[in-house]
């Protein structure tokens, strides 16, 4: 169609122009005097030879040269949308999803040549068993699983973690227990072979309650059956799992077009249990009242991280009023 109307734009141009013009313009006169074997070898005679094609050359070549273009590049597109389609279209529908589940059992085994981690978490449920009865306060029930893990040999404390807010993620606290396993005391070694022998276990009493979230998604329900209720690992393990559970968690909650807050990220998460600590090995450490971190703003009761209760008096327990505050 726009060949066709250039080609009329190009006859309004020459319809004005004699038929002898016409035919120079064409070449036709090339029997007539300057032209074919009495030519003059002009240098111009190869541009008047050139001209009939120059003239349609110009009003029709950049046309059509657009027209085989555009072509050429919807055949490219539909070629590249039917490749996509049949590459990553295919790919998202004939794999299967992420197996999640199988990811976080498999990061939770651990070798059977870790004799050490082996005798630990046996160690560790006659301990829990001893002091079940002291649940109920997990601070009282935590401390007393780390002191009876003492009591058979190993070198346990109470780790206490503590974040300011930055980056994203709120301020908080959290305490749970590691076991450091010490070089073989037989082992000659310098000071810096031993700290690498060093091996850091971290032991968390109510690990699985950590994650539960609100109206979980089918995988991430999955995902939490698999997580035990007392965790025993290490570090570096730890970090990988605390990835999985938290890109885990956020699939679940955007599915549900929930929000995700702050302490079910990844960053959050690895405050927790690998961030900066302190360590103590006392038992009765409760710590004093104004030494409590007030919670955040953002705290909401019953998310990950519990605070404890200051100010208030044992059930049961006699109040005692100071003689000066007495009245007379």
């Amino acid at each position: 169609m726009a060949a066709a109307v250039w080609r009329g734009r190009a006859k309004g141009v020459t319809d004005p122009l004699d038929d002898k013009v016409k035919a120079r313009l064409r070449g036709d006169d090339r029997h007539l005097a300057g032209y074919g074997g009495s030519s003059t070898g002009s240098e111009h005679e190869g541009a008047c030879e050139q001209l009939p094609g120059f003239v349609d050359g110009f009003f029709f070549s950049d046309q059509e040269e657009e027209a085989d273009s555009a072509a050429q590049g919807v055949e490219r597109e539909d070629a590249g949308a039917g490749s996509a389609a049949g590459s990553d279209g295919e790919v998202d529908l004939s794999l299967p999803p992420v197996p999640v589940g199988a990811m976080v059992r498999d990061l939770l085994k651990f070798s059977a040549a870790d004799r050490f981690r082996r005798d630990l978490v046996g160690d560790m449920t006659k301990a829990i068993e001893s002091v079940a009865g002291l649940r109920f306060n997990r601070a009282a029930f935590r401390r007393a699983v780390m002191s009876s893990l003492r009591e058979s040999g190993y070198n346990a404390g109470i780790c206490k973690a503590r974040w300011e807010s930055h980056g994203g993620i709120t301020a908080g606290n959290y305490e749970y227990i590691d076991v450091v396993r010490e070089p073989a005391p037989e082992t000659p070694a310098s000071q810096k072979q031993a700290q690498e022998q060093q091996k850091r276990y971290i032991v968390d009493v109510e690990f699985a309650g950590e994650f539960e979230i609100a109206r979980p998604t089918a995988e991430y329900a999955q995902v939490a059956a698999e997580l035990p209720r007392v965790y025993v690992g290490k570090p570096e393990e730890l970090k990988r799992l605390l990835k999985l559970l938290a890109d885990a968690a956020k699939r679940s909650l955007r599915a549900r077009e929930m929000h995700v807050p702050p302490w079910r990220k990844s960053r959050y998460m690895q405050a927790k249990w690998l961030g900066s600590y302190r360590r103590t090995l006392n038992p009765g450490a409760t710590g004093a009242p104004s030494a409590a971190a007030p919670p955040p703003a953002s705290f909401i009761p019953g998310r990950d991280i519990k605070y404890r209760c200051v100010g208030f008096d044992p059930v049961g327990a006699q109040r005692v009023i100071p003689p000066a505050a007495r009245a007379g």
